[in-house]
């Protein structure tokens, strides 16, 4: 793996507030910023270089910051929406057009022009295609999501539940379901329908923002006397699942003496109501929501707690069955790997090893093992989490996040974006900038073609490598991650490690925005990080 941050004017040195690759081997990548662009860019490797990064257009027809840049499924049509309430629809033109009063511009190498033109009248922060590339769902600060006809250029459906902004939409890939994330502290999940007569009926299946979780805390009998008088604790503890997950919105307090000491005290466990998601508070625009590329998952950042919230398919209509603890900031966005991957198997010599031992103690011919992997899938799916100030890879195969990037920029992360092969992740920030990580072919893992049978001995899900990257910044680096908790009968709690040291400098903007400068980096594997030449990261 190798890691570059591009010391490239991306957009005049203003904020970067998104991130998208196009759907095809073309190579192109867009983004948008807070100088009211959305600029076109092309994504160049060579032989074993570092790739980089080549300027090929500016789109200018907002009038306000650009929030979201999203490719259609099927790669011919771009959306860009923002500050400006306008879902703006670009495609590739061999005419070039300037308007009126507008001096042409020479250093574009493409021309794209608008096709359409949704207006609306807020202030959008995310949108989301259907995979028929028909529809377009929004998320606006007026608390709605809306769905718009893109053929039509009109407005077919208005989901008014949230009392908050809309801060992130998904569309479910199978074309079943659509999901918003507000920040009034709730994810809703609908399913929908078309009729034939083009009408839409969409019904909320799922409203989450609340979860019966057992606290246990320690109480005196001074406390137990104020006990008497109140149910309501404030006490900080240890948060437990409780057997019965069920979705609530009222508090709920129960009381169990367990243990008693020689000071009379007790040990009491608590089944309190919780909150899973934050509130406008938070400072981002963004809660970037995605489901996985075959639809059997919803992941959605959750910044109360740090972590991300897992929803199954068939558990859209329940509470999240495990999430992602450890993370130093909020969670921002999520955005999977478009590439299903074969699960890990055994190695060779130890398969032989396993199947000589079965022949050794039974008569009967040796079984392959099943595949134990984290969730349950014939295959491995990667996603990739950016917080606040880190960015962590993750598998459905364990529960150790395969790599963490952290120290990269001196601002938020505010978008995360996949290559169509899954080779190449891209990273924006406020800060103005974008850094690359790019894998060699079968880095991540060998393909999986679901045309073949695949032989199910694999192995446990086993602590891969945590591979650290970092830059010369002024940001302390997070401690490292733990595991990924399950919502079970185990205790939830958040273990704290010791931070890793890295080496801090002053970097300085060089080269203008067609100028690709590499920042030079080198990795003590695992954990401690020091500067010089490029990352090249090995997964083992």
């Amino acid at each position: 793996m190798k890691a570059k941050t591009l010391q490239i004017h991306w957009h005049d040195r203003q904020p970067i507030f998104s991130i998208d690759f196009e759907p095809c081997g073309k190579g192109r990548l867009a983004t948008a910023g807070g100088d009211e662009n959305v600029r076109i860019w092309k994504i160049i490797k060579e032989n074993n270089e570092p790739p980089h990064i080549e300027y090929l257009s500016s789109l200018n027809r907002h009038t306000a910051s650009v929030n979201v840049v999203r490719f259609s499924p099927k790669g011919a049509i771009l959306a860009s929406a923002g500050d400006d309430g306008n879902i703006i629809l670009w495609q590739q033109s061999e005419q070039k057009e300037v308007l009126f009063g507008e001096d042409e511009d020479n250093f574009n190498k493409e021309t794209w022009r608008i096709v359409n033109m949704l207006r609306g009248s807020s202030d959008i922060y995310d949108i989301a295609w259907s995979p028929d590339a028909k529809y377009i769902l929004s998320g606006s600060i007026d608390n709605t999501a809306k769905i718009w006809d893109v053929k039509k250029n009109a407005l077919i459906y208005s989901i008014s539940d949230h009392s908050h902004f809309v801060q992130g939409v998904a569309w479910d890939p199978l074309g079943e379901y659509i999901a918003t994330q507000s920040s009034d502290r709730y994810v809703n999940v609908y399913s929908y329908q078309f009729k034939k007569n083009g009408a839409i009926t969409v019904t909320n299946i799922g409203k989450f923002s609340k979860m019966d979780i057992k606290t246990k805390v320690e109480v005196t009998e001074n406390d137990n006397k104020k006990n008497d008088q109140s149910t309501n604790t404030n006490d900080k503890s240890i948060l437990t699942p409780v057997s019965s997950l069920n979705n609530t919105n009222t508090n709920t307090n129960t009381n169990t003496n367990t243990n008693t000491n020689n000071n009379s005290n007790t040990n009491t466990i608590q089944t309190k109501s919780n909150r899973i998601y934050h509130d406008e508070t938070l400072t981002s625009f963004f809660r970037r929501l995605s489901f996985t590329s075959d639809g059997s998952l919803l992941l959605t950042p959750a910044d109360l707690k740090n972590t991300v919230y897992i929803y199954t398919r068939g558990g859209l209509n329940r509470l999240p069955m495990a999430h992602l603890p450890g993370h130093k900031k909020p969670a921002i966005a999520v955005r999977c790997n478009p590439i299903k991957y074969k699960l890990r198997n055994y190695k060779k010599e130890k398969e032989d090893k396993d199947k000589m031992e079965v022949n050794q103690n039974s008569n009967t011919s040796p079984t392959k093992s099943k595949a134990n992997s984290f969730i349950n899938l014939p295959y491995r799916l990667i996603y990739a989490v950016a917080t606040q100030d880190s960015v962590l890879i993750y598998d459905t195969q364990q529960t150790t996040p395969l790599v963490l990037l952290t120290n990269l920029h001196y601002a938020t992360f505010t978008d995360i974006a996949w290559s169509y092969d899954g080779c190449t992740l891209m990273l924006a920030s406020t800060d103005g900038y974008c850094s690359i990580v790019s894998f060699e072919n079968n880095e991540l893992g060998e393909p999986y073609d679901n045309t073949k049978p695949i032989e199910i001995s694999n192995e446990e899900p086993t602590i891969a490598k945590t591979i650290v990257a970092t830059l010369p910044t002024k940001i302390v680096q997070p401690s490292s991650v733990n595991n990924i908790n399950i919502l079970s009968q185990s205790s939830i709690k958040r273990k704290s490690s010791s931070n890793n040291k890295s080496s801090s400098s002053t970097s300085t903007i060089r080269s203008p925005m067609k100028i690709d400068e590499t920042v030079n980096i080198h990795i003590h594997i695992h954990i401690h990080i020091h500067i010089h030449i490029h990352i090249y990261i090995y997964i083992y």
